[in-house]
C-alpha cells in the first residue's frame, strides 16, 4: 500500500507573465487520490520557469521563492511526521483524510474533540525536539484517556464548540471510576490531576486560534494530597557509591550515572545530553530542557572522576554514556535490591538527594541553590541586586566538594 505525494502548478498551456497560478497538493493513497490547492498564495507566470518538477521545488535564490520552498519542506515533512504516527492505521486512512490533514483546511464546525486532540498530539507534542521521550509518551496516554472517555459516552463527534465544564466534570468522574467490562481501573487523583494538566493545553490553542470562546478546563484542579516520597539517605547514597560492580560492568554504568545525578541534580536527560562543550572553564552552563532555565555549577572533584572514567569512550562528544530511561529505572531497582534499599529509586531520587546535600553543604543563599538546581529566580526580588558571581558558586563547590568526600572516606 504505498502512498505518495506529487505538488504542482496548475496551468493551462499558454502561460501568460501577467498572471497567478496556484500550487497544488496531490496524495496518491491505496491507488486513490485527493488534491488541494496549497495555499492562497499564488505564482506569478513569470516565476513558473524556475519550478524543477522533478525535485518539485523553485530552483531559484530568489526571497519570495525560497519562501514558497520553506513552505513545501515543512508540508513533506508533516507528511512523513503523518506516515510515522498512522503506520498502524493507514489501512484506514483515506487520501483526503491525508490531505485535509497537511493543509490543515478542516472546517471549524467539523472539528470534533477526538480529531484535536489526536492533532494536538501528531502536530505540537510529537515534533518538540525539547521534550523527552517519557514527556511525549505522557501526553499520548492523557490524550487516549480523553479519547476513550469520548467514545465510552458515546461522544465520538462532540464538536470543540460544544465541549462545557460539564463534559469537564463527567471525564475526571470516569477517570475515577473503576469499570470491570473495560478492564478499567480507578484512578487516584493525583494521576487524574496530571492528566487534566496534560489536556489543558488543546483547549488552549484551540482557544488561541479562536475556535473556541472559552477554555472548559481554565480554573479545574483536581484536589490531591501529595505522597510523602521515600527520600535516599546518606547511608544509602554510600552503599550505592561503594557497591562493588567490578564483576557487573553494565549494571556499574547505570549506577555511575545515578552517582553523577547526585552529584549535579541534573534531570536524567540533561544529564545524557551534556556534552564537554556545556563545560566552560571548570562550570557546567546549560539550559534545562524541561524548564528553559539556566543552570550553572563548578565540577566538584567527584564530578570530574567520573567524566574522565568514560571519558573518550562515548559518542558525540557525551560525557555519559546514554542509556534509555526504561532501561535506567530496571536497573535502578536492581542497584537498590543489591543495596537492601525497600523503596523504588528513580531519577528523581537523585536530584532530591542533591537538593538535600545542598542544604547539608552548609548553602543557605537562594539565589545560588536555585542556580545549582536550574530553578527560575524570575519573582525572586533579591535577583534584581544580587549576581551569582563565580566566586560565590567556587564557594558552593568547596561545600559540596567537602561534604560528599565526608560521606565518602
Amino acid at each position: 500500500m504505498g502512498t505518495t505525494t506529487k505538488i504542482y502548478i496548475k496551468t493551462p498551456k499558454k502561460i501568460e507573465d501577467n498572471k497567478w497560478y496556484p500550487l497544488y497538493l496531490r496524495i496518491v493513497h491505496n491507488r486513490k487520490k485527493a488534491e488541494g490547492k496549497i495555499s492562497t498564495t499564488k505564482i506569478s507566470g513569470k516565476d513558473i520557469k524556475y519550478w524543477n518538477k522533478d525535485l518539485q521545488r523553485f530552483s531559484s535564490k530568489q526571497k519570495h521563492l525560497l519562501a514558497h520552498n520553506i513552505l513545501l519542506n515543512e508540508i513533506q515533512n508533516e507528511f512523513h511526521n503523518y506516515l510515522r504516527t498512522h503506520i498502524t492505521k493507514m489501512g484506514e486512512v483515506t487520501p483526503h483524510q491525508i490531505t485535509d490533514y497537511l493543509l490543515s483546511r478542516e472546517k471549524d464546525e467539523n472539528i470534533t474533540v477526538i480529531n484535536s486532540a489526536n492533532q494536538f498530539y501528531d502536530k505540537v507534542i510529537f515534533p518538540d525536539v525539547d521534550k523527552a521521550p517519557g514527556t511525549k509518551r505522557n501526553y499520548k496516554k492523557s490524550i487516549n484517556h480523553l479519547c476513550n472517555f469520548l467514545v465510552y459516552k458515546k461522544l465520538n463527534r462532540l464538536n470543540v464548540k460544544d465541549f462545557k465544564k460539564l463534559h469537564v466534570s463527567i471525564f475526571i468522574d470516569y477517570l475515577k471510576t473503576p469499570i470491570p467490562k473495560q478492564d478499567k481501573i480507578g484512578m487516584n487523583s493525583q494521576s487524574v490531576n496530571s492528566i487534566v494538566k496534560n489536556v489543558k493545553p488543546i483547549f488552549n490553542k484551540l482557544l488561541f486560534e479562536e475556535r473556541i470562546t472559552t477554555n472548559p478546563f481554565i480554573g479545574v484542579k483536581v484536589p490531591f494530597k501529595k505522597a510523602d516520597k521515600p527520600r535516599l539517605t546518606n547511608e544509602y547514597f554510600v552503599k550505592i557509591a561503594k557497591l562493588d560492580l567490578s564483576k557487573n560492568s553494565t549494571l556499574e554504568v547505570y549506577r555511575d550515572i545515578f552517582l553523577f545525578l547526585c552529584y549535579t541534580g541534573l534531570s536524567y536527560c540533561d544529564a545524557t545530553d551534556l556534552k564537554y562543550s556545556d563545560i566552560k572553564n571548570g562550570v557546567i552552563d546549560l539550559k534545562r530542557k524541561k524548564s528553559k532555565v539556566q543552570m550553572k555549577q563548578f565540577l566538584t572533584k567527584q564530578i570530574v572522576q567520573l567524566a574522565e572514567k568514560y571519558g573518550g569512550k562515548t559518542p558525540e562528544d557525551r560525557i555519559l554514556p546514554k542509556r534509555s530511561l526504561d532501561k535506567m529505572n530496571l536497573n535502578l531497582k536492581l542497584i537498590a535490591a543489591k543495596t537492601g534499599i525497600d523503596f523504588s529509586l528513580s531519577t528523581y531520587t537523585a536530584r532530591r538527594f542533591f537538593r538535600q546535600s545542598i542544604f547539608e553543604s552548609g548553602i543557605r543563599e537562594s539565589l545560588v541553590i536555585k542556580s545549582l538546581m536550574g530553578h527560575t529566580s524570575s519573582n525572586d526580588i533579591d535577583s534584581h541586586y544580587f549576581n551569582v558571581s563565580y566566586d560565590i558558586l567556587k564557594d558552593a563547590k568547596k561545600k559540596l566538594q567537602k561534604h560528599f568526600k565526608k560521606l565518602l572516606r
